[in-house]
């Protein structure tokens, strides 16, 4: 290891144990070139930010779809074939021709947090004062944390490598191999890690704390206990059989002797825990006046319809989202905020939600499309009025879930919404866009012909499915003005699914009937209150349907699909669940290669059949990082000959 001259953008080059975990070509932005000597680098308060900086600097935006293999799942297509979710959705990767590639640069910035602790303490500038040393040495360990949670989510269990080796030292451990370490004790290291920066860290941060806002908090480390511990409830890590019985042991990672890296006896005081940890992360974002974002939040907000839109298209500098827990400020260009746009907006068009995604939204009476006779029996469409014009709706399209309009652009949309509880309204924010697009009032036309058509594309860029992705689109959105959005992280809404769902599973597999306790419902409820939809007990009620334990379920799964969607979930909710099968097989839409009047309106058009194989519950472990190290391990099926 060098210990002269360095530069602090590669200061990864210089922790000793990154030779080992990933190669030392990838060096980060965004932090500033000065060279410094590694006796200097810890004199100053202002090269001592540096360090850290650079470790906040690598986690991806939960937007970026083409880093985030969260979002390359069955509710959307990414119409560009040299994406990653093309890669991924028939099935051309492997442990040597990768995707999603992060291992090396996680554990970079790992070994960079781990090394801030070890010298923070060596600076003595006047200018630190000690309530910002504790405060860094808290936002490390968050940093620490999250890094090795994002290698668990992607990679299942993985080496833990807890100390910062130096020369000989390093180079006799990378001889000796790193094994990778069992999920529980992932787990359980990761989870001491949040322990210790909740020790250091305030409550949180607000928008006006302009030092501080949108940096690791301690309702940030809580909210990723949370999810930690959701996780490692579930059965994909808790026994590895799904709930209609179907083992997945065949999956289990081994280490070099045999053993199992992941437990096939299934634990049910692991829901016990991520219910006791989730409530208290509720009620320690509660004490920060962290919260859902309704309607009365604002003058402004009048509606769940808006107030659910709001929440994802605000300003960094603008009003704040009381439900905004920790966010990444939207810098890339390859996100959903630009690429999601119509052609006649001039846009990247092909963020596409598949007709399986579409089809999930609930009615406006709160009941899953399936379950409601009028859904089932609609069909044609429906004239309205607006500014004049006659508009042909698709009567499929009325009276949905308000999240639907706040998600999916559908085709012939301009105007119709519903605002809550069947409340219909024609004056949507569509209804008021400046752009000159807008001037023919029947907005969203990806017919063949049609302006947002295939027709009409422009090289690669086009809908897949008839379909668009709105969630993030503001009204005047274009494709070369991105805006600075603080794109959600981690959102207080997730933590309220999360104990819907430990505690659903927690009572029903301890034998008590889930519907006698009204904390299954509680925030569930409160979920649905925001944007004005029937809480599920009383839609299915006056439906006259029964909620048994499987159909409570598949609800509450529903609810975290709809809610959740496109924010990067949705892939390791497939995993964690067993059912990622789904991701396989047709995939469908609207028939884009059709006029409106000639074949359009095909619900059934499949625009393409994707690759499902049962080792990809799990990414591959780099081959090259296997070469590197002789105790690691490759997951279940990766290891065969390609």
């Amino acid at each position: 290891m060098k210990k002269n001259i360095i530069n602090i953008k590669n200061i990864a080059l210089f922790i000793g144990v990154i030779l080992a975990f990933g190669s030392c070509a990838d060096y980060l932005d965004q932090v500033p070139e000065e060279k410094l000597s590694e006796a200097n680098l810890f004199k100053s308060k202002d090269d001592v930010v540096k360090v850290l900086t650079q470790v906040y600097s690598y986690y991806y935006s939960p937007i970026e779809f083409n880093d985030n293999c969260g979002l390359a799942s069955d509710e959307c297509d990414y119409n560009w074939s040299n994406y990653n979710p093309h890669y991924k959705d028939v099935g051309q990767y492997s442990q040597s021709s990768l995707i999603y590639n992060h291992w090396g640069n996680f554990y970079k910035q790992i070994r960079t947090a781990q090394y801030f602790l070890s010298r923070i303490d060596e600076c003595h500038d006047e200018k630190l004062t000690e309530d910002e040393r504790s405060w860094w040495k808290g936002e490390a360990y968050f940093l620490e944390a999250y890094y090795y949670f994002l290698l668990l989510e992607q990679y299942g269990p993985v080496p833990l490598v807890k100390k910062v080796y130096d020369g000989n030292e390093m180079i006799a451990a990378m001889n000796e191999g790193i094994p990778r370490s069992s999920f529980d004790e992932c787990v359980a290291y990761i989870d001491s890690l949040l322990v210790k920066a909740i020790d250091h860290l305030d409550l949180f941060y607000t928008f006006s704390s302009t030092e501080r806002a949108g940096r690791a908090s301690q309702a940030s480390a809580w909210f990723l206990r949370s999810r930690l511990w959701l996780y490692a409830a579930s059965p994909l890590y808790n026994g590895m059989t799904s709930p209609t019985g179907k083992s997945y042991a065949h999956l289990v990672p081994k280490d070099k002797e045999g053993n199992e890296l992941i437990s096939t006896v299934f634990d049910n005081t692991k829901w016990k825990k991520a219910m006791e940890i989730t409530k208290e992360a509720i009620e320690v974002c509660t004490s920060a006046n962290l919260g859902l974002y309704k309607p009365g939040v604002s003058a402004s907000i009048k509606n769940g319809y808006d107030a659910y839109w709001n929440v994802f298209n605000y300003a960094r500098g603008g009003h704040p989202s009381c439900e905004n827990v920790f966010y990444k400020q939207n810098f890339s260009t390859s996100n959903m905020r630009q690429h999601a746009l119509p052609i006649s907006w001039s846009g990247y068009t092909g963020v596409c939600p598949t007709m399986e995604h579409v089809k999930e939204y609930f009615m406006a009476n709160g009941l899953m499309p399936e379950d409601d006779e009028k859904y089932k029996a609609a069909s044609g469409f429906e004239s309205y009025e607006k500014s004049g014009h006659i508009i042909q709706l698709y009567k499929k399209f009325m009276k949905r879930d308000p999240r639907f309009y706040t998600n999916i652009l559908f085709p012939g949309q301009y105007s119709y919404a519903v605002l809550g509880n069947q409340q219909e309204s024609y004056d949507t924010r569509w209804a008021y866009n400046t752009t000159s697009s807008w001037t023919d009032y029947i907005w969203y036309r990806p017919f063949f012909d049609g302006p947002d058509g295939y027709g009409s594309k422009t090289g690669r860029d086009f809908t897949s499915t008839g379909f668009l992705n709105c969630k993030f689109v503001g009204k005047t959105d274009n494709k070369t003005s991105k805006g600075d959005y603080a794109v959600n992280v981690f959102r207080y809404a997730e933590l309220l699914l999360n104990y819907t769902e430990a505690a659903f599973e927690y009572y029903s597999h301890a034998g008590i009937d889930p519907l006698s306790k009204p904390d299954v419902f509680q925030y569930w409820d409160e979920l649905r209150s925001r944007v004005q939809l029937p809480d599920v007990r009383s839609a299915y009620a006056t439906a006259g349907i029964p909620l048994t334990v499987d159909k409570l379920r598949e609800l509450i799964h529903r609810e975290r699909c709809i809610e959740l969607a496109f924010e990067g979930h949705r892939y390791f909710d497939n995993r964690r669940w067993l059912v990622a099968e789904k991701e396989g097989g047709a995939k469908h839409g609207f028939d884009i290669y059709k006029n409106e009047g000639e074949g359009f309106w095909n619900e059934n058009y499949v625009f393409e059949t994707r690759v499902w194989d049962d080792k990809m519950y799990f990414m591959p472990i780099p081959q090259a990082e296997i070469d590197k190290n002789p105790k690691l391990t490759q997951n279940a099926l990766w290891e065969r000959a390609e």
